[in-house]
């Protein structure tokens, strides 16, 4: 094996403040990177140099090998400033946990040369997978991969090629380093522009047989990382870990939208004389009642995702055990909840701008389409967890992602 300085030692509260002392530099690098669509690279840099891509890493490869409550502090207090640089961390972050998951020879491939390498996703099952000699061939296009432009290696969903003839085919992950994939400019969207979330195509990209890992394996808490790895941390299930992560930074930007608001509206007067012009704003009830919901509903969605946070660490890490339906949904329910819970503060908080509110380059309504934007991911999708949550309550067989 490869020998891997050891990180410099970090404690969790200073890697926290690391997060929120980038916050001025994310702030006004925040435009720019909405109008290029990607991360702007000082503020990427500034992250590796903070090591906050190191915070879920095996410590065998360098890293730090933190608890999932720690990295969703620091995802929250970096989306506090800017959606897109939170969602674009959460998965810098997170990916670095999914790369635990797979055979310790991928993660020589990824981390042997180079300890900070970060990786991409793109979850979807898409492209032709075929079995060759020593691994598989893949060709496709693969989408929503975040945070691309300044990423090292990229992790696809494929099918894996049928076992045997009838057999059905099994969704998995392959990773393919950047030299092997290009990029599409063709994000170009209303909510999280400056995540980059591009397309990257293969060409008959050849990907050993160690660079795989199936979903099965990441769901089951045994995947062949933890096997070689043995840290409990690799032993969530991954739909109880991931989307914790994607789900934070919401929280975050409501944080953000929230301390913005009352930091402008305490010192603002009303103009014109149809809305009782020179008033202070602060002093409208419907204002206040805005802000109040606004915090609340931070409030709740903070404690809701912490309390889950907490309950399956304690189990997972402290006792060693596996998380089992009931743990499993309970963490679904909470994940989405919390990203409803941001999306409704920052319609009140958005309601209540006014019409300064709608300039392009205000923060605040560029928090309201990050957020929204981040409610269309397909795993907060409230309708489908609500219901197989209510099925699991009442006793029937729940449908869907758990």
């Amino acid at each position: 094996m490869t020998t891997v300085t050891k990180l410099r030692d970090v404690s969790r509260e200073d890697l926290v403040k690391r997060a929120s002392d980038l916050r001025p530099l994310i702030a006004d690098k925040g435009r720019e990177g909405e109008l290029a669509a990607r991360v702007p690279a000082e503020v990427a840099d500034a992250m590796r140099e903070r090591d906050l891509f190191r915070t879920l890493q095996p410590r065998r490869f360098g890293g730090l090998e933190y608890d999932l409550a720690t990295a969703v502090r620091c995802i929250i207090e970096l989306a506090s400033a800017d959606g897109s640089i939170g969602w674009v961390s959460a998965l810098a972050m997170v990916h670095q946990w999914c790369v635990a998951q797979f055979p310790i020879e991928c993660q020589e491939d990824v981390w042997g040369d180079d300890p900070g390498a970060i990786v991409c996703g793109s979850y979807a099952p898409a492209g032709e997978c075929v079995a060759v000699d020593g691994g598989f061939r893949v060709t496709g296009e693969y989408h929503f991969t975040s945070g691309v432009d300044i990423m090292d290696w990229a992790m696809v969903g494929v099918f894996l090629p049928a076992r045997e003839e009838g057999a059905p085919r099994e969704p998995a992950f392959l990773l393919v380093p950047k030299s092997d994939y290009k990029i599409l400019d063709n994000w170009h969207v209303m909510g999280l522009a400056g995540t980059g979330s591009k397309t990257i195509t293969c060409n008959n990209v050849f990907v050993p047989a160690h660079r795989r890992v199936t979903f099965a394996e990441l769901a089951s808490g045994n995947s062949p990382g933890y096997q070689a790895l043995g840290g409990r941390l690799y032993r969530y299930p991954i739909l109880s870990f991931v989307p914790f992560s994607i789900a934070s930074p919401s929280v975050g930007v409501l944080k953000g939208a929230l301390e913005g608001f009352l930091d402008v509206m305490n010192s603002r007067a009303t103009r014109g004389a149809v809305v009782m012009g020179g008033n202070k704003v602060r002093d409208f009830q419907a204002v206040q009642m805005r802000v109040g919901n606004a915090a609340a509903n931070l409030k709740a969605a903070r404690a809701m995702m912490f309390e889950q946070i907490e309950d399956s660490r304690a189990k997972v890490l402290d006792r060693g055990e596996l998380l089992d339906l009931g743990d499993r949904i309970e963490n679904r329910i909470a994940q989405a909840k919390a990203v409803e819970l941001a999306t409704d503060g920052l319609d009140e908080l958005f309601g209540a701008v006014g019409g300064q509110g709608l300039d392009i380059s205000h923060p605040i309504q560029r928090a309201w389409r990050d957020v929204h934007a981040m409610s269309h991911h397909i795993s907060f999708n409230w309708d489908a967890l609500s219901s197989m949550y209510g099925q699991y309550l009442m006793g029937l067989p729940p449908q869907g992602q758990y």
